[in-house]
């Protein structure tokens, strides 16, 4: 994986500040971010079923306010 100049920069300012390496740094944030989703899709779709409909027909709609999310 590359990375532009200025997410280099980026990435080597903010992993050095946390006291962790480059490599950990992506890897950290990398698996973050996959948690995320994991956790979001997974809230979407216990929403979708409560309602008897499906993820994408949730998301279409709109209808979606903070008060759904668990």
């Amino acid at each position: 994986m590359q990375f532009t100049p200025a997410e280099q920069t980026a990435i080597t300012a903010h992993a050095a500040s946390l006291g962790i390496g480059h490599d950990e740094y992506v890897r950290q944030a990398a698996a973050e971010r996959a948690l995320s989703w994991e956790r979001e899709h997974d809230a979407f779709t216990r929403l979708a079923e409560q309602r008897g409909i499906n993820v994408q027909d949730l998301l279409r709609s709109g209808c979606l306010t903070d008060d759904d999310l668990p």
